[in-house]
């Protein structure tokens, strides 16, 4: 079974997809872009590398409605209400998406 600890890579990992998926809806080479960090960097992240201060700094600065607390701890306290539920619609349908990949294979 993976990490569930909040502070966990996977989880940090996982917020950063969503977050991506939300704001943009781009792929990871046009995020990437838009936040001005290379792609492979990006893509490392997404797959679980620490995440480092100079891009969490970078997020927040980009995206105001974004926290360190939501980044590194999974903490919505101090989002826009709107911006919370966002991120927990985008999460449930990816984790039923997730579910139905997983009953066809």
């Amino acid at each position: 079974m993976g990490n569930h600890r909040p502070d966990s890579n996977e989880a940090v990992a996982a917020r950063l997809r969503l977050l991506r998926q939300v704001v943009s809806g781009e792929s990871q080479t046009a995020f990437a872009a838009r936040l001005g960090v290379e792609t492979k960097r990006w893509n490392n992240f997404e797959r679980s590398s620490p995440l480092s201060k100079e891009v969490a700094f970078l997020i927040v600065r980009k995206f105001p409605n974004v926290t360190l607390d939501w980044l590194w701890l999974g903490r919505p306290d101090g989002m826009p209400v709107r911006f919370q539920r966002e991120l927990e619609e985008a999460g449930k349908a990816t984790t039923s998406a997730d579910r139905s990949r997983a009953k066809s294979a």
